[in-house]
């Protein structure tokens, strides 16, 4: 059945409203063809009726303002395919009325470009990260979608015309004993991307067993790494153009020292190169902005040797964009690689804030239509804002359905319908993908226009108005405003009209007189093209030269440590304190070349006892050196380092460095409060994703939490402690306390510094420490990075992310230590 339609206008806001739900979720019956609801501006978009809905039922199809574009009865009694006419780019709605009844909502599809089979620019700035071997697998509990989602989210990407996604995997998956190497949905899925000409940046923060003798997350075998990211760059090359290793290792993911990561990360350099010797290669994204002595550690062991970009992650607000990228210039220029691309591989929002509205799906809720807006508004302004930066490659998060918590994180709901921020992406690609970013214009204040240049050198604007999402920090956002923010300002062009599509595609005319063009900007950025002639006010920084930083170092000799108990790591996990005079320590050398290397290896920073004149290390072999460590500090400093280094063939080696901070020995010169109130529980406010309880343990002597979860859902337990005047933090260099949990080693141990009384919320610092067992153990935390003014802290938070549905834990004797 076709249907006529009106003539489509471009201005307003989109909303879905529903009437009182008497005939069903018109967005659980309506079923489109290809399930997402994207069609091609080439295509006739279709529509079937969930099996089991009630019929027959009438339709109206709406435009984005809520016009009536057509309406009719559903064809053969609902039991038929509805075929709408050809439409414009845009976005639209379906509502529905079965037996007279309204039903609630409304079935939502959107109309973008269409796309050639492969991208025009192979290296476009635009890109989603899609993480569909995680986040697109089936589930039994989604009816409306429970087999796996692989194609359809590949088709998406696709239809989006991005040349760039990010996937993740899992090497426990794919290696889980050694010599295994299984395909499962992970290489795959990258070439279901390969072969519509989409590359792909691949990443993974696990390890197999049998990679780690004495480590928890790290591999402490370094040919381990080096194996599976050859293996894995050789089997997906093609698609996989480029590796990260690891994942925010200065959060978590990891409990081991900076200089394992970066031990790790050369090794994995290495083996990705074998097997792909063209693809890019990344750190594993940092994600803590100001950027942490973690990732200064990282650097100071020439890991900018072993990568040809340099990845981050941020869902900061927009206004702090400039300080984050001119802070992330000035860390590489001070490493000696100022002009390394930067890559964002997760950039994303907090401002539409916790999903609002219940979810179909059980245990979840989704985001609002109004919070899907303030999605879709931010797209083309962060990555707009972030490429005139001269950040190199952008990926929004994300494609595929995924809730965390609170959060509703996909373009892609969780039936797989597209929402606006999908189509807001697509039509950013198609107006800029193929476009080079000239600069920013200058534009009459609280308005932002930006310069491209086409490849058949006309000239593309986008433009917007600012609005809270642009100045305002993310909790002061207002989702759901309905100020659009109305300005007008004018542009140089030659006579005539010209096109201005809106933040989905959809087209208007303009009319430029006497060699100007006026545009009305909103708060939902907007393209105008076919333009000429214009120069930037403020041209844009060149995005970086693809390169490792040039050296004279062999990079296949690794030098590794591993330390003994003697060594205390430090809370931030970029240094070590030593509270006996000196450590033990093996010193690995791994030769990672088909030939021997013979040298020498020095020490700065102290003295190493055992250390040889000289040694030869095997081809793809190493050497393990016993060495008593003993550092030199003056009497009353508290920072040093160990330092090893080498020359090898004639040739140096890059460092092994790690920093000394005499944390014990400093807070030994200042004065400690015992916090006795903890033992008390009522002094602790239950604060939990299950049903905690607490009570004092006499015979442990210490609180103790039990905490039974649901089934299915997150599972944390962050009981909460406000403090009194008597217990101020102010000058407080530090805690310790005893643990024990029974599970032992849960998923994650934060203690949280909490600078407010608002219970779950406010702000917060956290900081990870390593994972309690079913042994009393103690637990150590330096404020010195983490928590520049402690005094502003009125309450914390210590627990655990369980594994199990059930888990108890103890803690005990809780220090303050002061300056």
């Amino acid at each position: 059945m076709k249907c006529s339609l009106a003539s489509i206008l471009t201005a307003g806001i989109f909303a879905v409203t529903g009437a009182a739900a008497t005939g069903g979720d018109a967005a659980g019956i309506i079923v489109a063809r290809g399930t997402t609801g994207i069609f091609f501006e080439s295509e006739s978009p279709e529509f079937t009726l969930r099996p089991g809905s009630e019929r027959p039922v009438s339709y109206t199809v709406h435009d984005r303002h809520g016009r009536i574009l057509a309406e009719g009865e559903w064809p053969e009694n609902g039991e038929g395919t509805l075929t709408l006419p050809k439409l414009g780019r845009g976005i639209y709605t379906i509502t529905l009325k079965s037996g007279g009844n309204a039903c609630s909502g409304a079935g939502t599809f959107g109309v973008v470009a269409d796309v050639p089979e492969r991208p025009e620019n192979p290296d476009m700035y635009f890109a989603l990260d899609t993480a569909q071997s995680w986040c697109a697998v089936g589930s039994k509990r989604n009816i409306r979608f429970p087999g796996n989602g692989f194609e359809t989210v590949t088709e998406a990407a696709h239809r989006s015309g991005l040349a760039w996604v990010r996937d993740r995997m899992s090497w426990s998956d794919i290696e889980n004993e050694p010599g295994a190497f299984r395909l499962c949905q992970y290489i795959p899925n990258g070439w279901l991307l390969g072969r519509r000409g989409i590359r792909v940046s691949n990443t993974y923060h696990d390890a197999p067993k049998f990679t780690k003798k004495h480590s928890k997350d790290l591999p402490d075998d370094l040919f381990a790494t080096y194996r599976f990211a050859r293996n894995a760059a050789s089997k997906a090359k093609g698609c996989t153009e480029a590796w990260e290793f690891w994942n925010e290792e200065d959060a978590g993911f990891t409990v081991e020292g900076a200089w394992d990561y970066a031990a790790n990360l050369k090794a994995a350099s290495l083996g990705y190169r074998a097997g792909n010797p063209n693809a890019v290669i990344l750190n594993g994204a940092f994600c803590v902005y100001p950027l942490r002595d973690y990732t200064d550690a990282v650097f100071n062991n020439d890991a900018a040797e072993y990568i040809s970009a340099f990845n981050f992650h941020t869902y900061k607000p927009i206004r702090e964009y400039p300080e984050v990228i001119s802070g992330l210039r000035k860390f590489l220029a001070g490493h000696g690689v100022p002009e390394l691309p930067i890559w964002l591989t997760e950039h994303g929002t907090q401002a539409p804030g916790p999903a609002s509205t219940k979810s179909y799906y059980p245990g979840l809720k989704s985001y609002s239509p109004e919070q899907e807006m303030t999605v879709a508004e931010f797209i083309p302004k962060a990555q707009i804002t972030m490429q005139s930066l001269g950040v190199a490659r952008d990926f929004f998060f994300i494609l595929s359905p995924y809730n965390e918590g609170v959060k509703d994180w996909g373009l892609l709901r969780k039936d797989y319908t597209a929402r606006p921020g999908y189509f807001a992406f697509a039509a950013m690609v198609k107006e800029l993908g193929n476009a080079k970013l000239l600069g920013k214009l200058d534009t009459p204040k609280g308005i932002r226009a930006f310069l491209y240049e086409q490849p058949d050198g006309t000239q593309t604007v986008a433009f917007w108005s600012e609005s809270d999402l642009d100045l305002e920090p993310n909790e002061k956002i207002q989702v759901g405003s309905k100020e659009l923010h109305k300005r007008t300002f004018t542009i140089a062009a030659k006579e005539g009209a010209f096109t201005v599509r809106d933040l989905f595609g959809t087209p208007s005319q303009a009319a430029a007189s006497g060699g100007r063009l006026t545009l009305t900007s909103t708060r939902y950025p907007a393209y105008v093209g076919g333009l000429a002639g214009l120069v930037p006010s403020h041209p844009s920084p060149a995005p970086g030269r693809y390169a490792m930083k040039p050296t004279k170092n062999d990079r296949t000799v690794i030098l590794r440590a591993d330390l003994s108990e003697d060594f205390i790591l430090g809370s931030g996990r970029n240094s070590v304190d030593l509270p006996g005079k000196s450590g033990r320590l093996t010193l690995q050398a791994y030769n990672f070349s088909d030939r021997p290397k013979s040298g020498t290896i020095t020490v700065a920073g102290g003295h190493a006892e055992g250390l040889p004149e000289s040694i030869t290390i095997p081809a793809m072999g190493k050497v393990e050196l016993p060495l008593l460590f003993t550092p030199h500090i003056p009497e009353k400093e508290f920072h040093g380092r160990m330092e090893f280094s080498g020359t090898f063939n004639g040739k140096p080696v890059s460092r092994l460095h790690i920093p000394v901070f005499l944390f014990g020995k400093s807070v030994a010169s200042g004065k400690t409060m015992t916090l006795e109130a903890i033992s008390d529980p009522k002094r602790w406010r239950n604060n939990s994703s299950g049903n905690m309880t607490a009570a004092y343990d006499e015979k442990e002597g210490a609180i103790r939490f039990d905490v039974e979860f649901p089934q299915h859902g997150d599972r944390w337990v962050y009981p909460e402690f406000i403090l009194k005047p008597r217990e101020s933090f102010r000058q407080a260099r530090g805690v310790a306390f005893e643990i024990k949990t029974v599970p032992s080693m849960p998923k994650e141990a934060v203690f949280m510094a909490v600078m407010g009384r608002e219970k779950e919320h406010g702000r917060a610092v956290f900081i990870r420490f390593p994972m309690p067992s079913a042994e009393w153990e103690e637990r150590i935390i330096s404020f010195d990075e983490f928590v520049p003014n402690p005094e502003n802290i009125e309450m914390i938070r210590l627990g655990v992310n369980p594994k199990s549905d059930r888990q108890s834990y103890w803690v005990r004797n809780l220090r303050v230590f002061y300056r």
